[in-house]
């Protein structure tokens, strides 16, 4: 459906509600279609932004799209190239694409699946995640289940951004022709900003993997084929934004795109200093959760993710220190929307017993994050697939560690609805996943153990496998 839109209208929201910027009208090149990402709609381009405003002053011509903001890149993608073809009766010519986060993915694939490549010019990608996120993993994985459930967040878009799930899907898009027809340009943001931030907690996450916006790592921001115009100091929000990217865009925008000069990316390595422990859980009146830190650790990172933002919340060190100054920011990634990240750093940390407590009279779900720099670093870890096993290693001079294993099974066969669970502390090797029926397995390790100090630690890994059709393994 086609509306009119003059600089004032709020988007609609509804899937498949298309809008032209009457006010640019006339304007010469082609228009330029832009797509929001997930949990978000044609607001993040209109009422959020100044984009629009760029658009018109440069002679462009800017369309807005409302996609499900729910749903994967298969619902999106058959939906998006319906709509291409009444955008492109409507002009007689392609649009350009401009697509923000999993809006990016929603349009490829319409392009490689759904037949939309006679609509489209070129696409331009910002900050997509065309590999997946690490924080889809999260949000299925065993301890954030309680918050996902409470803020129904845990939705098809987000299923389908887990990094097994993403591994499958390039799989199945960049093998074929069509993935290489059209050009792609592709951008990544490495800021996340300072403490108070709303995507800090995100970024302090993913640096474990390696540089990000926040939101999404800059290697998934990239495909093997496309072109990448520049990486710079931008997070998830703020990559969208007319004054911070139009610059770079406006080139992408002409009849003709001339040969670009690139910006040179100073790659830096993923954070191997960093090692994680997630609890979670749900509680009414006091929630208590108690970790322990070993020697050589020199910063832990506490977040209390909740669905309540007025907790009072008290983090309480080994030697009965009690620290209550903790920072609130509303989640920006995506993946949590509607949860409160309640952070607190600490330097230097004690050694031993930490406690956290919350303080609330109404029911209250959590996912309780704890970001150790450096510590076990004797402790090396590794979570591989030879093929036919999941093979976990942590090798701490011969120190006994234990493990537990929690795997969450979630068939995607279409008609297929039960999850099954299952948790072990046997050898995963033994565990043949590829027998499994088709769908994501969302793998959580728990690790325990001592130090060649004597002292205790705990960690987590998190990971997802997809096991397709035919068993085999992404």
């Amino acid at each position: 459906m086609h509306e009119k839109m003059d600089g004032t209208q709020k988007a609609s929201g509804i899937p498949g509600r298309w809008f032209v910027d009457e006010a640019a009208d006339g304007s010469e090149g082609y228009p330029i279609l832009f797509i929001h990402g997930i949990h978000a709609s044609s607001d993040t381009w209109i009422r959020e932004n100044d984009l629009q405003e760029f658009t018109r002053k440069n002679g462009h011509q800017a369309v807005f799209i409302d996609l499900h903001p729910d749903e994967d890149m298969w619902k999106n993608g058959q939906l998006l190239v319906g709509k291409l073809r009444e955008i492109y009766d409507y002009f007689k010519r392609k649009v350009v694409v401009v697509g923000h986060s999993k809006g990016g993915i929603d349009v490829q694939t319409a392009l490689v699946h759904y037949g939309a490549r006679p609509y489209i010019e070129r696409v331009i990608t910002l900050s997509s995640p065309h590999h997946g996120s690490e924080l889809a993993d999260l949000a299925y994985s065993k301890w954030a289940g309680w918050l996902s459930d409470a803020l129904r967040s845990k939705n098809n878009a987000v299923f389908s951004l887990q990094t097994g799930y993403m591994k499958s899907f390039r799989t199945q898009t960049d093998e074929l022709e069509l993935a290489k027809a059209t050009p792609f340009y592709t951008f990544g943001g490495t800021g996340w900003g300072g403490v108070n931030s709303e995507l800090f907690w995100g970024g302090l996450y993913l640096s474990r993997f390696g540089q990000s916006d926040g939101a999404v790592l800059v290697t998934s921001s990239r495909l093997p084929y496309g072109d990448e115009v520049r990486v710079q100091d931008w997070s998830h929000t703020t990559i969208k934004e007319g004054g911070e990217i139009f610059p770079y865009l406006k080139e992408l925008l002409t009849e003709e795109v001339q040969e670009l000069s690139y910006a040179a990316v100073s790659e830096i390595a993923k954070d191997g200093e960093k090692s994680v422990l997630h609890r979670g859980g749900g509680f009414v009146g006091v929630g208590v959760e108690k970790f322990s830190v070993e020697e050589e650790v020199e910063k832990i990172s506490v977040d209390w993710i909740s669905d309540q933002q007025a907790t009072i919340y008290e983090l309480i060190s080994p030697n009965g220190q009690v620290y209550k100054q903790f920072m609130l920011t509303e989640d920006a990634t995506g993946f949590l929307p509607g949860a409160y990240h309640h952070s607190i750093i600490i330097s230097k940390p004690l050694l031993g017993e930490w406690e956290m407590r919350a303080y609330n009279s109404q029911s209250e779900t959590y996912l309780l994050t704890i970001l150790f720099k450096k510590g076990i670093s004797k402790g090396e870890k590794q979570l591989a697939w030879d093929g036919e096993h999941l093979m976990v290693s942590w090798n701490l001079y011969d120190k006994p560690v234990k493990k537990t294993y929690t795997i969450h099974h979630i068939p995607t066969k279409s008609g297929t609805k039960n999850q099954t669970t299952l948790i072990t502390t046997e050898d995963l090797s033994s565990l043949p996943l590829a027998e499994f029926e088709e769908g994501i397995h969302n793998i959580t390790i728990d690790i325990e153990g001592e130090t060649q100090e004597g002292n205790k630690f705990q960690r987590t890994i998190i990971q997802t496998v997809y096991v397709d059709g035919k068993g085999k393994i992404y």
